[in-house]
């Protein structure tokens, strides 16, 4: 079943807007080999859950990861925004299977200031 996405039309006002809203739809549709094309090959992921910090490094490493905190068989996911200032973005919104609705919250930082690929992430989650 494929992943509805909503929202990410509507962070368009900027590129780097754009650039961290693409980036959300292929973490919805677990796409590694496109999540790794944007980081950094020291990219440094921070997956902040309530049973504490876990840290993973490097570029396939952390798009593995990345893809594994997407609950499986998710249906729709929903990017309410996706803001950037300067080498900083974030972007929250929320994903749903089976009727279950979870929001999520992430946080980058670019490695340059033309925005081309990610040097650190922090996920937050349950």
């Amino acid at each position: 079943m494929a992943v509805e996405i909503t929202g990410t039309d509507a962070c368009g006002n900027s590129p780097k807007n754009v650039f961290v809203a693409r980036f959300e739809e292929h973490l919805a549709r677990g796409d590694v080999e496109a999540l790794a094309e944007v980081l950094a090959p020291g990219c440094v992921l921070d997956v902040v859950g309530s049973d504490g910090l876990r840290t993973v490094e490097g570029r396939e490493a952390v798009a593995t990861a990345l893809a594994e905190i997407v609950p499986a068989g998710l249906t729709a996911a929903h990017v309410e925004a996706a803001v950037t200032h300067g080498k900083a973005a974030a972007a929250w919104g929320s994903w749903t299977r089976r009727g279950d609705t979870v929001q999520w919250s992430h946080v980058f930082w670019f490695r340059t200031l033309k925005a081309q690929d990610f040097d650190r992430i922090r996920v937050f989650g349950s």
